[in-house]
């Protein structure tokens, strides 16, 4: 390599650098304000042919609805005085020994949201911030709105229902920064289904007693009846294709009534905006849940068998539709992503530190 060449790769080099350095520095960041409504649409008649995802696990750079609707009361309660002995009478305002602990990791929003049996609010209403002092995206209060009409029509004329409205402030950076930030909202499924998908294991019997001992069991040629005649109308055939439907579930053991589950929203997913030179860019990644019924894919010959002569067996699962749509925006510019279960409306509006600088 030529000393010329060598001190050209040198210098693009820093010059790369130099620009990532200036990009990290808070004084150089870009600011907008995003408005998002998130709404699932009536149910319909049409019968749509979707593939039967399951839900995914979204972890995001910026959550701001998790502290939202679980806040951090920390310095609360190291303002408290520590609570008595268990056989004293304890006041009504006092704090374990665990939560003053600054090791203790007693704060978890995702487990005090497992509770919940929907989100708290489908039209945040946030507490604002100073854009020249923040490091992180903040929720705008709900006087920022300018979808309240539109979400309003939405409910009045039976078109969707509101599953999220909020307006945040946010930096925005190029693409490779990947800066998202999760969006969730919605029924929380989490008691009834696991994270994958499938319905939750039972909880552990109380004793170890055999239920259901006086079942009766049903006899060979009841069984063998009803499985020539479900063939002989058609209604049955064995086969080693896949049916597109989920395979079945795994066998888990029993849980703990102790044990809290994950929170599994009926809205979740993330919003990527980003910037390309001075364009605007919207990522959306976004899911929505809904259980059905489903006749899960055997793809065994004994397993379908059983599955035909037990219809009971056949079991819901928690199906997801996907709406994955990147586009070039302008800002002050109402944009509609659509999907046929799932409406996402945005705006990106430009702050005194929007500019390049």
């Amino acid at each position: 390599m030529t000393a010329w060449l060598r001190n050209s790769i040198i210098a693009v080099m820093g010059l790369c650098s130099a620009s990532a350095l200036a990009q990290q520095s808070p004084a150089d960041w870009r600011w907008f304000d995003v408005e998002v409504l998130v709404f699932k649409h009536a149910p319909n008649d049409e019968n749509e042919n979707f593939p039967w995802h399951p839900p995914r696990q979204f972890e995001a750079q910026n959550d701001l609805l998790s502290a939202f609707y679980a806040p951090d009361f920390s310095a609360f309660l190291h303002a408290l005085d520590i609570c008595p002995e268990e056989n004293l009478s304890r006041p009504v305002f006092c704090a374990l020994p665990s939560e003053q602990d600054p090791y203790s990791l007693w704060y978890n929003p995702e487990r005090i949201m497992s509770g919940f049996r929907e989100a708290p609010a489908k039209i945040i209403d946030g507490y604002g911030g100073d854009m020249h002092t923040q490091k992180r995206p903040f929720l705008l209060a709900s006087e920022e709105f300018e979808f309240t009409d539109f979400r309003e029509q939405l409910i009045r004329r039976n078109v969707g229902t509101p599953l999220l409205h909020a307006t945040y402030r946010t930096p925005v950076f190029n693409r490779a920064n990947n800066y998202r930030v999760r969006l969730f909202g919605g029924r929380n499924f989490g008691p009834e289904f696991l994270p994958n998908g499938y319905p939750q294991p039972p909880f552990m019997a109380l004793d170890s007693a055999v239920e259901n001992s006086t079942k009766q069991v049903p006899q060979l040629f009841e069984e063998l009846e009803n499985l020539f005649s479900s063939v002989e109308q058609q209604q049955f055939q064995l086969s080693y294709r896949d049916h597109r439907t989920p395979n079945p579930p795994p066998l888990l053991a029993a849980r703990e009534r102790s044990q809290r589950p994950t929170p599994v929203w009926e809205l979740d997913g993330t919003l990527h905006i980003y910037l390309v030179g001075n364009y605007l860019h919207i990522d959306s990644d976004l899911e929505l849940r809904e259980p059905q019924r489903v006749q899960f894919n055997q793809r065994e010959l004994a397993a379908q068998i059983e599955q035909a002569l037990q219809p009971q067996l056949d079991s819901k699962f928690l199906r997801s539709y996907r709406l994955s749509q990147l586009r070039r925006v302008i800002s002050h510019e109402t944009h509609y992503f659509d999907h046929p279960r799932l409406g996402l409306v945005v705006q990106i509006r430009r702050t005194e530190l929007s500019a390049r600088r």
